[in-house]
């Protein structure tokens, strides 16, 4: 809706950029917020630059809609400084156990759901394991259900809505992305800017974040027994789990403040 309100500028002075954070999969979802589909290629066309959070997030737009103009791929700007300076901050998390988390809105699409049925195994596999998961949301009373039905309500831990999650995730010992859909994982960038390996299926922007052949992460099909055997391995090899500790510090410095504030100041200059 935003761009299509904004393509009616009439001032031939304003440079126009439409930013885009969703993947549309569809042409329906492409078109999402227009009258039809002439209508909104008649409004990106209006458009001096449209940006992009990732590569993927690009081509699945490019594919479903019909636009011509200047593109460009910009990843969100983290407060870098700020978040390694919280994730100093002491977090009390289990000492003895293997810390595993997840972060971001407590919503169906984030797979929460999956994250828990994984701790379930994991407890049954011998693994002394902790969930905590960060955020507030709609289904957090339904998580916390579907904890106790399994019986794993004393290692799974719901810490809601936190001003600082930079300190637990810094604490944990793996990051793991469970969504079903995502544009470009910011809670990913920054368990990579505090240096946590980081654990995905893979979605949008994930391969172009960690590697296409796991080079900073590790990425797995998007279902719930590839992701329990990624995280199983990293459990089960800690050297492993160390290499990617390091690569996680080396890719986090790729979205340092500075690097993704100048890429935008590049663009809009350009314009």
């Amino acid at each position: 809706p935003s761009a299509r309100i904004i393509s009616g500028c009439t001032n031939p002075e304003t440079k126009l950029v439409s930013w885009i954070h969703c993947t549309m999969h569809t042409p329906e979802e492409a078109t999402s917020g227009f009258r039809s589909i002439k209508e909104s290629v008649n409004c990106y066309d209006c458009m001096d630059a449209i940006a992009f959070v990732s590569e993927n997030v690009m081509e699945m737009f490019l594919k479903n809609c019909a636009y011509s103009g200047k593109t460009v791929v910009l990843y969100n700007t983290n407060d870098t400084n700020t978040i390694t300076r919280l994730a100093c901050e002491n977090a009390e998390l289990s000492k003895d156990h293997f810390c595993w988390c997840g972060v971001g809105k407590v919503v169906p699409v984030k797979g929460y759901d999956r994250m828990i049925r994984i701790q379930k195994r994991l407890t049954d596999d011998g693994y002394a394991a902790h969930l905590y998961i960060l955020g507030q949301g709609p289904l957090r009373s339904e998580l916390e259900t579907l904890a106790s039905e399994l019986g794993i309500t004393d290692s799974v831990t719901f810490l809601g809505y936190q001003t600082n999650p930079y300190k637990y995730v810094a604490a944990c010992d793996l990051f793991v992305c469970a969504s079903h859909s995502e544009g470009f994982s910011t809670a990913a960038t920054e368990a990579l800017i505090v240096g946590t390996p980081v654990c995905t299926v893979e979605v949008s922007g994930m391969k172009e974040m960690l590697g296409e052949n796991n080079e900073w992460g590790v990425v797995t099909e998007n279902e719930d027994e590839a992701l329990y055997q990624g995280i199983k391995r990293l459990l089960d090899d800690p050297e492993l789990l160390k290499h990617y500790k390091m690569k996680a510090a080396e890719r986090g410095k790729a979205f340092r403040t500075e690097s993704t504030v100048r890429a935008v100041e590049e663009m809009l200059l350009d314009l």
